[in-house]
């Protein structure tokens, strides 16, 4: 079966007269194959930078990662220091506080204040002058 094959195939004698005459030849397939190492270099390299890539990706990842948390915790901090300012402005700001100071540095408390209405300028009330020691038992108690 091969040799009928092969005739079935094989040009005619014919055609292979008219091929020569016209300076035509018969030429083999060329069997040649790609080399395989630029290839391989070529792969290799991408994979070599790609893993370099991921390594220098994640360290500067897990740097950054230590900063963040490095500045939550100082943020965590700063915030309790001025949650302790706050409430010491609050506890300097309080009514007795301002009292107890104005006694201390001699300030006397009158007992019949006056107001002024904004919105006029009528001033609600009878002001008098205050008193040394008049008050100030009921503003320390």
């Amino acid at each position: 079966m091969s040799s009928m094959v092969a005739r079935t195939l094989a040009p005619a004698p014919k055609v292979l007269e008219d091929a020569r005459a016209a300076g035509l030849r018969l030429v083999r397939p060329v069997r040649s194959r790609a080399r395989k190492a630029p290839f391989v270099v070529v792969v290799l390299s991408v994979l070599g930078a790609g893993l370099v890539g991921l390594v220098l990706m994640s360290t500067v990842l897990q740097a950054q990662s230590f900063e963040a948390t490095r500045l939550d915790r100082r943020a965590a901090s700063l915030e309790t220091r001025q949650q302790s300012i706050a409430r010491e402005v609050d506890r300097l700001q309080s009514p007795a506080n301002v009292a107890k100071r104005a006694i201390a540095i001699g300030m006397v408390p009158n007992a019949n204040p006056a107001f002024l209405r904004l919105s006029d300028g009528k001033v609600l009330g009878k002001p008098q002058a205050a008193e040394p020691g008049s008050n100030i038992r009921s503003v320390t108690q």
